[in-house]
Parts: structure tokens; C-alpha cells; sequence
């Protein structure tokens, strides 16, 4: 992937949906191969909509998102999708068992038990797992089966089922754009930390768009872009935001004043330090 460069409006909902309300209207941006791109914006601005849509749930009702000067539309929608590995806000855990959860990010590798761990590793979510009562084995849940002794069924917490999710997405070592959309929302700030760093060191000179709207998840990346009226209404790195003293910067410093007291000298660490 050289670059994916989009202008791409779009219906809340979906393109069909003449009288919908716009979510994205004239957004221009332009990734370029290998670099790391943060997305963030209020509840709403359209960043989910624009990741469905570089997923082709759905196409733009006008516009176009290109990859490598090439219309996604003129793929194939399978191999599209091949080329990219993301994680939803919204993921699914399945009535199956934590090795196949995993798998199932890439079916041609449903049955490589070290890819699997390897991914379990890298989420932070390999020592749980190993734990269960038949480890990667046992099934995710209580519904289907509920037997006795090492047969139960478990669940995972909230936390837990994210990073397995986020395990899912890491199966697909071959993708050229990684899309990871508020991968750690619900995670406390240390697990938070140790994803972020996990995520850098696997993200390699892969493509990558990150979103989130803790924007301290964001601060390294190369770029990054926000959101605002359907529009990109600021793109540059953190410093350059937060010296432009727009939007970015108040949303920032009026997250970062809830982790400081007067205790707290200035500076933040920022997750992918």
C-alpha cells in the first residue's frame, strides 16, 4: 500500500438514505504507506462511519477512497478485505473457544495454535487464556455448554474480551493497513499503556490507523487528523495541534487536567513511549 487517499461523503446509516443526515462532507485526507494515523473527534463526528466505509461496508454517496490512485470500488470486496486487519468498538466474542475467537481473524490459520498464542501474547491476553480451566480450549461461554469440572464454560471481563479481540485483529500478520478503532476503550490506564506499546513495536512499517477519543492514545503518531462538521478541521502532528491552540489543544489539556494535581510536575507520558 503506497497510500489511500479519500474524499468520501456519506449518510448516517449508510449511503441509501437520501434523507439522512450527512455524517461526512467534503473529508479530504491522504495516508501515506507505512505511517501511523491517528483519528479522533467528538461522540459522532463520523470516525466510525469513515472506517466502515474504508472497509466498504457500505460506499460514499459521492466522492471517492482510493488506494494507491486506485478506486476501492474496482475491487474485489474479499480482497480488499484481506489487506486490511481491524478491530471494532463494537466486537463480538463467539459461543466458541478462546483459540478459535482468535482464529477466526484469519481462517486460513484457524488451526496454527502458535499464531494463535502469538497474537494471545502480543494483546496482553496469553496468561488469562493459559489459565482457563482447559486454556485456549475452553469454550467463551455458559450458554451452549455448562458441564462440570474442567469442562465449564468460562466468560471473559470486559477488558479481557477487548484484548482478545484485539488478539483477533493481530492474526492477520500480512495486512498492509491496520484500522484499530478505540482498541483500548476499556481498559484501565496501565493495561492501556502496555497495548500501546505492544501495538507500536508489532505495527512494524505497516499501515495504521488508529481511533480513539482519548487522545493521549494518539499523541505519537505521525499524523493526526480530526474531526469536526463532517470535515478534517485539524491535521498535524501532537506539538503542532497543541501550538495551534485550536480545538485539539483544549480537548487535550482538558483531558490530561483530570491525571494532574498540583503534586504532578508538567509533561504527560504519552501510551506509545
Amino acid at each position: 500500500m503506497r497510500s489511500a487517499q479519500g474524499r468520501s461523503p456519506s449518510r448516517r446509516g449508510g449511503g441509501g438514505d437520501a434523507d439522512g443526515e450527512w455524517v461526512l462532507r467534503g473529508v479530504s485526507l491522504q495516508i501515506a504507506a507505512g505511517q501511523a494515523v491517528g483519528l479522533v473527534g467528538l461522540n459522532g463526528a463520523g470516525k466510525t462511519t469513515l472506517v466502515k466505509l474504508l472497509c466498504r461496508f457500505y460506499d460514499p454517496d459521492r466522492g471517492h477512497i482510493r488506494w494507491d490512485g486506485v478506486d476501492i470500488r474496482r475491487f474485489d470486496v474479499a480482497e480488499l478485505r484481506r489487506r486490511i486487519a481491524v478491530t471494532f468498538q463494537d466486537f463480538m466474542i463467539y459461543d466458541l473457544s478462546a483459540a478459535e475467537n482468535i482464529g477466526l481473524g484469519e481462517l486460513s490459520r484457524l488451526d496454527d495454535r502458535d499464531a494463535i498464542r502469538r497474537s494471545a501474547d502480543l494483546a496482553g491476553i496469553g496468561g488469562t487464556l493459559s489459565a482457563l480451566p482447559r486454556g485456549y480450549d475452553t469454550l467463551l461461554s455458559r450458554t451452549l455448554f455448562d458441564g462440570g469440572g474442567d469442562q465449564v464454560g468460562a466468560r471473559l471481563s470486559g477488558g479481557q474480551s477487548q484484548r482478545l479481540a484485539l488478539a483477533r485483529a493481530l492474526m492477520r500478520e500480512d495486512a498492509d493497513l491496520m484500522i484499530l478503532d478505540e482498541p483500548s476503550s476499556g481498559l484501565d490506564a496501565e493495561a492501556e499503556y502496555e497495548i500501546h506499546r505492544s501495538l507500536q513495536a508489532r505495527r512494524g512499517r505497516r499501515t495504521c490507523l488508529l481511533v480513539s477519543h482519548r487522545l493521549s492514545a494518539v499523541r505519537q503518531a505521525d499524523v493526526i487528523a480530526v474531526l469536526g462538521d463532517g470535515r478534517i478541521a485539524e491535521l498535524g502532528t501532537h506539538d503542532d495541534l497543541m501550538l495551534a491552540g485550536d480545538g485539539y489543544s483544549r480537548l487535550f489539556t482538558l483531558q490530561a487536567s483530570g491525571y494532574q494535581d498540583d503534586r504532578v510536575a508538567g509533561g504527560l507520558v504519552a501510551p506509545y513511549r
